[in-house]
């Protein structure tokens, strides 16, 4: 049967004023835009004088983190009324013992977007404090900048890392080096309740934000077996949305537990390929120091890493590696130059001029979250603290990039940040370096047209033969203000023609869906 949408604005994001008035889907496919509604087997769908846009595109974020999050634990900092909340100690205090109240004692407790950078005291709670506050319970605080944390005694008992961070704050190398324990310890402590619970909301959540597609980097060669990579990849094949697994991996043994259930050949992201670290904890890898004198170094040797990407490259993958300073991007653009295929740097915040010139040309896939940087200068100034005037000038050039042909991807690194998409493309249309912001068709390019491009599959723009799926919504994205991304939401969501409908919530469901057929990811 045939379904036509009509009395809607369908932006098919070919151009920036493309646009139909209805549009026809047959099998989850479009099939054809202002035709008739009349016939036998066609169905209409009146949208009611929205505005419809392909179903969005996040290209990294961590799932397995974010089902975890909203299973247990929450965000401790917001921005409110212009300032970021709680900005000091007492406050933190005050929300992770409200919420330590609320939890079942002794349960692993998880904070997400701690911004240490507004904090009065500059810094993160130690283990102490922690303990106090928890009640003796395991936390696991984790900091905005990603390359950071704090964990209770509790908790840095059970994953025997006293000699590595005695006052529980972990950073830098320190932390990125072990969040397989971290991970582990994770998968030892979710239950099927939790577990139900935080998949719901997680998918909830990005349906209500028109996320249709996300790219999840999962897994870290950190654990011994990671199994909770694998159960994350089990049940991702059955979400109501499309998952892309990007395995975090370069062991091959852990990466073979994976591949089988993927559709395209992909690896990388963070975790094991990080390249460096990030400039809230210093550790990105910058040529020249920190305003403190501090430096970053790289986390490989050239000839090491060229080796490993070159492997995967052969074999058809793509590859995605973090890199923000740039030593780190100077590095992975030299590599990418001399293997085949086509592949990601994600981040890729503070690149030299050489690379800069080099990108335009190689046209990798570029991952970014200007959402971050929007923050950082409005209420965090943490480039403002770290580095000079001419490395804060030298981040990403958005605009220059997109005009050279450069697709960059939208993405929001959750449970980093939250998984709002539009903070995002407000990032980039008022982007911290204010001459390289991005107009409003190209910052919605980046979670539409470019993903589906890296992607390599027929989905970010409404075109026949594609998919159909799409969002609603009641104001024109291309139209509107930088402000007025704020608090935007989507009307509607459908997926592969399908009107999208809230997970529920509960065991019962979560046994449905371990009942559904599973779908390549």
């Amino acid at each position: 049967m045939k379904t036509v949408f009509v009395n809607a604005t369908f932006h098919t994001m070919e151009s920036e004023t493309d646009a139909h008035r209805s549009m026809t889907v047959e099998d989850g496919v479009i099939v054809g835009f202002d035709e008739s509604a009349d016939g036998p087997n066609v169905q209409t769908i009146d949208l009611a004088g929205a505005h419809v846009f392909p179903a969005l595109i996040d290209s990294h974020l961590h799932m397995l983190e974010a089902i975890a999050l909203a299973s247990m634990g929450e965000q401790i900092c917001n921005i409110v009324n212009g300032r970021v909340e709680p900005h000091d100690l007492a406050g933190v205090e005050r929300e992770i013992r409200s919420y330590a109240a609320k939890s079942k004692p002794g349960s692993l407790l998880i904070f997400s977007n701690y911004v240490s950078a507004a904090m009065d005291e500059g810094r993160l709670p130690n283990r102490y404090e922690l303990d106090e506050w928890a009640d003796g319970a395991p936390v696991w605080i984790i900091n905005i900048d990603g390359h950071s944390g704090a964990c209770s005694s509790a908790l840095l008992n059970a994953l025997e890392l006293g000699d590595v961070a005695p006052d529980g704050i972990l950073s830098g190398p320190a932390h990125d080096a072990n969040l397989g324990k971290f991970t582990d310890h994770l998968a030892s402590s979710i239950t099927p309740v939790a577990l139900a619970h935080g998949i719901a909301h997680f998918c909830n959540q990005c349906a209500a934000y028109g996320i249709g597609t996300v790219c999840a980097l999962e897994g870290t060669d950190d654990s011994e077996r990671d199994r909770m990579a694998e159960l994350t990849a089990f049940l991702a094949q059955r979400f109501p949305l499309d998952v892309r697994i990007f395995p975090q991996y370069m062991d091959e043994e852990k990466l073979e537990k994976v591949l089988p259930r993927m559709d395209a050949k992909r690896v990388g992201g963070c975790m094991k390929w990080e390249l460096d670290g990030s400039v809230g904890s210093r550790t990105a890898a910058f040529s020249e120091p920190y305003a403190d004198g501090s430096t970053g170094s790289l986390y490989f040797d050239d000839n090491e890493l060229a080796r490993t990407i070159e492997g995967f490259a052969n074999r058809g993958f793509m590859v995605s590696a973090h890199a923000i300073g740039d030593a780190a991007i100077d590095q992975l653009v030299g590599i990418f130059e001399r293997v085949p295929g086509r592949h990601r740097i994600d981040h890729c915040e503070f690149p030299s001029e050489d690379a800069v010139e080099r990108v335009c040309k190689l046209k990798p896939f570029v991952t970014v979250q200007p959402g971050y940087a929007w923050i950082d200068k409005r209420y965090l100034h943490g480039y403002e603290r770290y580095l000079s005037e001419s490395q804060i000038a030298s981040q990403i050039p958005l605009a220059r990039l997109a005009e050279a042909g450069v697709p960059l991807c939208g993405s929001t690194d959750a449970p980093v940040q939250s998984v709002d998409p539009f903070l995002q493309m407000r990032g980039m249309r008022e982007f911290y370096v204010e001459d390289q912001s991005l107009s409003a068709y190209e910052a919605l390019k980046t979670y539409t047209v470019n993903g589906g491009e890296m992607l390599g599959e027929k989905k970010g723009v409404l075109r026949e033969g594609y998919e159909a799926s799409f969002f609603t919504c009641a104001e024109n994205l291309l139209e509107i203000e930088p402000s007025d991304l704020e608090g935007m939401r989507a009307q509607s969501m459908w997926l592969h023609g399908k009107r999208y409908k809230p997970l529920p919530d509960g065991l019962g469901a979560f046994v449905r869906l371990l009942t559904t057929k599973p779908k390549k990811i």
